[in-house]
């Protein structure tokens, strides 16, 4: 019940994950290119984003280390679970990418604050939250993947 629940919260916070680091970027960049100040508002949306990655990897940590039944619980199932490619990616591949992206996003998040002027902070949090979505589109099971899941996913 819980794994189901955990599973679902994951699957459709992904969308808003998506939704905040387009925003993010798209706000970051237009700050870049025409010199403008940073906002409140500007803070606001990057720590929505930052906060929703922060959300998604607790609920992919919860299922990674809890609730899943494909948790590789021994070095002797991770190394099973290697030439198996759908294992493999939720295994190795997904949560590695994902700590990594959420790694980037913190890195420019606090580069970004500790900017001197607006524009250096709007270049700093654009380019560190493109680095983070690629990685993040990168290591999403995408329904057209072997390993793929479904974009929605239901209860």
């Amino acid at each position: 019940m819980i794994y189901s629940f955990v599973l679902v919260a994951h699957s459709w916070l992904r969308w808003a994950v998506l939704l905040l680091g387009l925003a993010t970027l798209v706000r970051s960049a237009q700050g870049w290119a025409r010199r403008r100040p940073w906002t409140a508002t500007d803070r606001k949306v990057s720590a929505a984003f930052v906060g929703s990655l922060d959300t998604q990897l607790l609920l992919g940590l919860l299922l990674y280390v809890v609730l899943s039944p494909l948790r590789p619980t021994s070095m002797a199932a991770l190394k099973a679970a290697m030439p198996i490619a759908t294992l493999r990616f939720f295994a190795v591949e997904h949560i590695f990418a994902m700590i990594v992206a959420v790694a980037v996003a913190h890195i420019a998040s606090s580069r970004a604050k500790r900017a001197a002027d607006p524009t250096a902070r709007h270049r700093r949090m654009a380019l560190g939250v493109l680095f983070t979505l690629l990685i993040v589109l990168a290591s999403i099971p995408w329904p057209f993947l072997p390993y793929g899941r479904p974009l929605f996913r239901l209860p």
